[in-house]
């Protein structure tokens, strides 16, 4: 390692202490009556509707859980659906979780990720309340960075957040886990914070402008480019200006300070903007990908070959074992029918030329076991 890189390390490693540290003290207090708060000291209902939130959303809520940290509303904007698997970045007191478990339903799971130990005690000290309010046991929260996150390869359907991004010192990361972590056609929705223009250095140079969420937020085609290099598409970006008015309450003594340090004359929604982040993890990563991608045959593509071949073979308990397994691993019914025309295009050919075809590709000499049917009671060939 670089005397520079060990340089960015320790500098990455102090940003994460001193962001821990603010937000370790808003657990403990409270959050509203802490001059550390992300988005401001008015009152959290308050400001939650203001981002966006229904009385239907904030009912569920276990006390404590809306700490007046949000700057949007991405359960709103991820369109939700029961049996999803949500993972939330950043989840603090368990907010958008104890939002979003209704709307996954049982059958779904909501996990909430956060580095600091105050905010995931806080939050799992709220899920008795939420269980005994909803009739659900479907969401948990585990300790861990979002740039390290503790979850698995293809297992979340979609990823949130709400005003955490900007927080990292390793942005670039962080979205190359959130690519690593969706299943293939998994989304992501999250609000953030983004900039109109560079912030001035004084700001820069603030901790307090750092745990207020401006110091760390980058401009919005930084933010869509970022996204684009962890393999992400359909990526959208949208400003929802009004916010920033709706969060910032100058009493505070921390914005205040931030405010002092503004050129004459100019306020915090000139250099700052809530933005709305969506976008998709492909089907399959892109052929040719490197070894520290994704492998391009993952298992809903080998779910896709095997439909292929049900439909080569005309065996429909094949067909309807392997459609099942691909929806259960997030395969789209769209690509599920191409493989199906695919396959029929394939058997309208003479099957004894094909078989002859793929031997000859593939060196091996044919024999008649070779171009017969699957034995009865297997599924392809395989007995199960």
């Amino acid at each position: 390692m670089t005397v520079a890189e060990d340089c960015g390390r320790d500098e990455k490693e102090q940003i994460r202490e001193a962001v821990r540290k603010g937000y370790g003290q808003i657990a403990r207090t409270g959050g509203s009556c802490c001059p550390s708060s992300c988005c401001g000291s008015g009152a959290p209902e308050q400001l939650a509707r203001g981002v966006g939130y229904s009385e239907v959303d904030l009912a569920v809520l276990p006390e404590g859980a809306n700490m007046g940290l949000s700057c949007g509303n991405p359960t709103a904007i991820a369109s939700l659906r029961p049996g999803e698997v949500v993972l939330d970045l950043g989840s603090g007191g368990g907010f958008d979780v104890f939002i979003a478990g209704p709307k996954v339903g049982p059958s779904g799971r909501v996990i909430g990720v956060d580095m600091t130990p105050d905010m995931v005690s806080k939050a799992r000290q709220g899920i008795a309340a939420y269980k005994k309010h909803t009739g659900l046991d479907n969401v948990e929260f585990r300790l861990g960075e979002i740039e390290h996150l503790p979850a698995a390869d293809n297992s979340v359907d979609v990823v949130i957040s709400n005003c955490v991004l900007n927080l990292s010192p390793d942005k670039p990361q962080v979205w190359r886990e959130i690519a690593r972590v969706l299943k293939p056609g998994g989304r992501v929705a999250i609000s953030d914070l983004a900039l109109l223009k560079p912030l001035p250095q004084e700001l820069l140079d603030m901790v307090e402008s750092l745990i207020g969420c401006l110091a760390g937020a980058v401009l919005a085609d930084e933010t869509r480019a970022m996204a684009e290099a962890a393999g992400l598409v359909d990526i959208r970006l949208t400003p929802k200006s009004g916010y920033v008015d709706s969060m910032m309450d100058w009493n505070d003594p921390m914005f205040r300070k931030i405010v002092e340090n503004l050129p004459p004359g100019a306020k915090a929604g000139d250099y700052v903007t809530s933005l709305e982040v969506t976008a998709r993890q492909g089907q399959a990563p892109p052929c040719g990908a490197g070894k520290d991608s994704q492998q391009v045959y993952t298992p809903p593509v080998a779910e896709l070959v095997a439909i292929g071949a049900a439909i080569a073979a005309n065996c429909e308990a094949c067909f309807k074992y392997h459609s099942i397994q691909a929806r259960k691993l997030g395969v789209s019914q769209e690509d599920m029918a191409r493989a199906v025309t695919m396959a029929q295009k394939v058997k309208e050919a003479p099957a004894r030329a094909v078989l002859e075809l793929a031997n000859k590709i593939l060196g091996r000499t044919a024999s008649a076991e070779d171009a017969g049917s699957p034995p009865p009671g297997t599924c392809c060939g395989t007995r199960r």
